[in-house]
């Protein structure tokens, strides 16, 4: 072989190795970064799944308010709304504890989605803790004495405070506020003859945006042993301005309804003998309904928030990878925190 042709073999060879050196380096280099990619694309689809169930009303528009219809189309938007402001009856037919929740097969349906699997949950803006600290019987009538504490963010929030002690025959109400601290105090007083369960129902509101308003509930024994926990003698769904109460017991009997806000209170009018029409308030507030009653010789109240708020709904995803997108809605002119976790098809 001539010289010549030896030279241009060797240098032909070189320029292979240093090609197929520099594609295996660029690979490795690259490959991170296609991945980021390809997770960045995969975020972005599911963000839009995500916002589209939001910003939807679904179909047909006003499903949440027809207790018997399953949507064809999921989403959870009021119908006209602009921005993230959710229809209140769609959101709490979310909840398990309403007679007409949708259960996740229904909605995984509506969604017409494969391979996506979706979880809401839903929680108040602000968090209102109640703390009974003492209580003291001076003649006909018995004063309790209560902490409240109120943060957002596990940071404290100074509000105004509105609160309602509902008792065997007797409602009365009382305002506060928390200080810069989130730090508060309340005292009630309940006549002796109301002995058995109570009630402390308590709206915060900050200063600064009256959309920025959440409720607590506090149940007690008024000179009585400790109530049994709500839901024991009745179920209460709210739905479409009509709270549907169905007992646990057959030898339950109702008495009295109520509804609660922030700037409103109201006896509950019975259409039917477990049914009550909810008024329409104006003030931008969740809504807390009560209802009291007998099962045999025991005296209870059992409540509900209308939207049922705070609740999860959904896929379970413990121990499984997730996106997870976080927005900030309304409902009923009410600030309330929305977080979705969210799984695509190669998770």
């Amino acid at each position: 072989m001539p010289a010549t042709s030896i030279d241009s073999f060797f240098a032909c060879t070189l320029i292979v190795i240093v090609v197929v050196v520099s594609m295996a380096a660029t690979t490795k280099i690259v490959a991170p970064y296609m991945n980021s990619l390809q997770d960045l694309n995969e975020e972005e689809y599911l963000r839009k799944i995500v916002e589209h169930t939001i910003v939807s009303s679904g179909s047909p528009v006003n499903w949440g308010q027809n207790q018997s219809v399953t949507p064809e189309a999921f989403g959870l938007a009021k119908d006209g709304s602009l921005g993230y402001e959710l229809d209140v009856d769609k959101v709490s037919r979310l909840n398990t504890q309403n007679t007409y929740a949708l259960n996740y097969l229904e909605m995984y349906e509506a969604l017409r989605l494969e391979k996506v699997a979706l979880r809401f949950a839903f929680s108040q803006i602000m968090n209102v803790s109640i703390t009974l600290n003492s209580n003291e019987t001076v003649g006909e009538s018995t004063t309790y004495s209560f902490s409240i504490s109120v943060s957002r963010d596990q940071a404290p929030v100074a509000t105004s405070l509105q609160c309602y002690v509902v008792a065997n025959d007797f409602v009365n109400d009382t305002s506060s506020s928390t200080s810069s601290n989130g730090e508060g105090a309340v005292e009630v007083e309940i006549p002796n003859s109301s002995n058995g369960t109570a009630l402390l129902i308590v709206f915060a509101r900050a200063s600064y945006d009256d959309r920025v308003t959440a409720q607590g509930v506090y149940a007690f024994g008024h000179l009585s042993s400790d109530p049994s926990p709500n839901n024991t003698f009745l179920n209460l769904s709210p739905l479409n301005n009509t709270l549907q109460v169905d007992p646990n017991f057959s030898e339950t009997s109702l008495e009295t309804g109520y509804e609660f806000s922030y700037g409103y209170e109201s006896t509950l009018t019975s259409t039917s003998n477990e049914t009550y029409a909810i008024p329409s308030f104006l003030d931008s507030s969740p809504k807390v309904l009560a209802v009291t009653g007998w099962n045999g010789s025991t005296f209870f109240i059992e409540w509900v928030t209308y939207p049922q708020v705070p609740l999860e709904m959904g896929a379970d995803f413990e121990n499984t990878e997730c996106f997870s997108f976080s927005y900030l809605i309304t409902i009923d002119r009410v600030f309330y925190r929305l977080n979705v976790r969210c799984g695509g098809p190669s998770l």
